[in-house]
């Protein structure tokens, strides 16, 4: 008996330490961005030091550093926001290793003290060097910013001591104060990582308790879909066809009666409509076959009964658990078409890209945006804004792509098991 919450406990303990790194990685390149910029302020801080407060014979040797140092922000600029850094599925971050904020973290420290340790008047430099624990405050691990902000302390009182003339002038009190200074510096910065460091836990749980219940109420619902899908089939839908098939045998002896005709044209069009409910509620298709087919034959429906062109792009060979939320979405973007757009077009995009599923459902419609979607949701129409929210909650991404005429829906979500 203890098997099922055994398993169930390490579902969620995996689950939340999943969508704990997830958050990290997040936080990591906001932080790396974050940086990025600041670091440009810095270099500006280093030459505005060097004109105003350096020697002019000191010139020459600290505009190569501070070319240098540069060089080296401009890397991280570009590493920052080159273009395979974008948010994708699940709000997975491509490309930040853990690896490079720290790289840059340390060449910082060294640039910085050894910009204020090669100043032969260094007050103005050493002013600079306050500017580390700034930039160390963006970390998200306080472990690996307990190490630099350590590495920093030592850096600034390396740079003082080595400075006879400034403890000559200012004396050994003012030299501990301006260290003990630093310090408070670096412990304000190290109580701000640990503070972000406590959020984004706090986030990931949260998100990770979020899928969870996404994930309890989809399989409700999906168990509700389908008892009242089979009701219909076995139930109504049957009856319709029995009475169909009776009156196909009347046809037969009395030939000729148009109220035998029209009863049963009728009876076509109930048993037609209750196939396509049944589809939608739950479509055995997507079970059998996959979402693939399933998408298709629902554009085909849509089709059918709206008179408006719908084209399909599909490309997806694979099943996933999220595969339920994705048709959801299709059938209630199609309904959405077929109702108020006012569209005689539309089209259906489905694929895999770098492990995230992709959909895309354009019309040339009178277009509804965030906006529109917002104002419906106040007059209660709860529709699209609840499939948003499944895709939120699965840790996807749903938006409404800029377009000329019409409507241009982007969801994406990861594959999962």
């Amino acid at each position: 008996m203890l098997d099922g919450p055994r398993h169930e406990y390490g579902s969620t303990v995996v689950s939340r330490d999943l969508e704990l790194e997830r958050v990290r990685t997040v936080y990591r390149l906001r932080s790396f961005r974050i940086a990025s910029v600041l670091r440009v302020g810095v270099v500006a801080m280093m030459v505005a030091a060097m004109v105003i407060g350096t020697r002019r014979s000191d010139w020459l040797w600290q505009t190569g550093w501070i070319v240098l140092y540069s060089l080296i922000a401009i890397l991280a600029l570009v590493l920052a926001f080159a273009p395979f850094r974008r948010r994708i599925g699940a709000g997975r971050m491509v490309g930040v290793g853990r690896l490079e904020p720290i790289v840059f973290i340390a060449l910082d420290i060294v640039m910085l003290t050894g910009f204020q340790v090669l100043s032969t008047d260094g007050i103005y430099p050493l002013l600079i060097m306050i500017l580390l624990p700034i930039l160390l405050g963006l970390d998200v691990s306080s472990r690996r910013a307990a190490v630099m902000l350590t590495l920093s302390m030592a850096g600034f009182a390396v740079a003082v001591l080595q400075d006879p003339d400034m403890v000559r002038v200012i004396g050994w009190y003012e030299t501990i104060f301006r260290f003990v200074l630093y310090a408070f510096l670096c412990c304000m910065a190290y109580v701000v990582v640990r503070i972000e460091e406590r959020h984004a836990h706090s986030i990931a749980g949260l998100s990770a308790l979020r899928e969870e219940l996404l994930a309890q109420t989809m399989t409700a619902s999906e168990v509700l879909q389908r008892r009242v899908s089979e009701a219909i089939h076995d139930g109504p839908l049957q009856d319709i066809l029995a009475v169909r098939q009776e009156l196909v045998e009347l046809d037969t002896t009395l030939p000729g009666d148009d109220r035998v005709g029209r009863a049963l044209a009728g009876l076509h069009t109930a048993s037609e409509r209750l196939r396509q409910a049944t589809f939608e509620l739950h479509p055995a298709v997507l079970e059998q076959v996959g979402l693939g087919a399933a998408v298709e034959q629902l554009a085909s429906f849509t089709a059918q009964r709206s008179g408006i062109e719908v084209r399909t792009d599909i490309d997806y060979p694979v099943r996933s658990a999220n595969d339920p939320i994705v048709f959801g979405v299709v059938r209630e973007l199609l309904s959405n078409v077929m109702q108020h757009s006012q569209a005689s077009h539309a089209s259906v995009t489905l694929r895999i890209t770098d492990g995230v599923c992709v959909l895309d459902v354009a019309d040339d419609g009178v277009g509804v945006t965030s906006e529109t979607m917002a104002r419906r949701l106040g007059e209660g129409h709860i529709g699209l804004a609840s499939h948003r929210a499944r895709v939120d909650a699965a840790g996807g991404v749903f938006f409404f792509l800029d377009t000329p005429a019409g409507t241009h829906v982007c969801v994406e979500l990861p594959l999962k098991q």
